[in-house]
């Protein structure tokens, strides 16, 4: 006895090429019903639609607070813990604060050796800030490159530029010490607000 292919077998014993349409289109709307749940994530910035609201804002600080991301990833600017090579009132604390509880990278924007070893210095005796999460770049698109391949649960900046382009692509984008109205981006007057 001759084994036939399997789709010979099929359309042999398939009596009307109208069932075959009716399987194909429903393998179709199975596919895209699947490809259109898939891209609908909660709590991505394509889901909550353009603007994020006060109530938005105070919920997201809420669950930060809460500790809803404990053991999440977040990405931040050197330039919101520091100005002029000293510390921001309570960025510190807030340091100490997030890297108990989540995994920090510190993005760190530096124009030569001695600034970089500054700021390891600066950085000695923060718990669980590990050196290899320090990351030092020379241009404002290495804090783009780092945060696009790093994908935080949450990034927090100083650049509004940055802010308004990364609100697009990452969940959770913090904009500290200036305002970026009518976007999903939280703004917040200083980084000791993300833990108080």
């Amino acid at each position: 006895m001759r084994r036939s292919p399997l789709f010979e077998a099929i359309l042999n014993r398939v009596p009307d090429v109208g069932i075959l349409a009716v399987i194909t289109a429903l393998v179709g709307a199975v596919s895209l019903y699947v490809f259109v749940a898939k891209n609908r994530r909660p709590g991505s910035s394509r889901s909550r639609g353009n603007t994020a609201s006060k109530d938005d804002r105070l919920d997201f600080l809420s669950k930060v607070r809460r500790g809803c991301f404990d053991g999440c990833v977040v990405c931040m600017s050197w330039e919101v813990l520091t100005e002029g090579g000293q510390w921001r009132a309570a960025a510190r604390e807030a340091l100490i604060t997030l890297s108990t509880s989540m995994t920090v990278y510190l993005m760190c924007r530096v124009a030569s050796e001695e600034e970089k070893r500054s700021i390891l210095a600066m950085l000695k005796g923060i718990p669980r800030l590990v050196r290899h999460n320090i990351l030092f770049c020379e241009t404002a698109k290495g804090y783009e490159a780092f945060s696009r391949q790093i994908k935080p649960a949450i990034l927090v900046t100083h650049d509004s530029a940055q802010a308004s382009f990364l609100g697009s692509v990452l969940p959770n984008v913090v904009l500290v010490g200036s305002a970026l109205p009518g976007s999903t981006v939280t703004n917040i007057g200083c980084v000791s607000e993300l833990t108080c």
